[in-house]
């Protein structure tokens, strides 16, 4: 029996102020992505998921395969 396999990817949306570059608002972001989801804050998110059909042949996310 084959297991389906699915691509989930997840999208976050937060809000920064007070930074000066592009890579600083990265870095604050995603500290304050950890501390909203560590005390359960609800995060705008959206999702979309689409099936894997061939893992070898599939394009790397971001430039990065998995």
């Amino acid at each position: 029996m084959e297991t389906t396999q699915w691509l989930v990817t997840l999208t976050f949306r937060v809000t920064v102020s007070g930074v000066r570059s592009k890579d600083d608002s990265v870095a604050v972001g995603l500290e304050q992505l950890k501390q909203e989801l560590c005390s359960g804050e609800d995060i705008p998110m959206e999702a979309s998921v689409r099936r894997i059909t061939n893992l070898v042949e599939e394009e790397p996310v971001f430039g990065i395969k998995w």
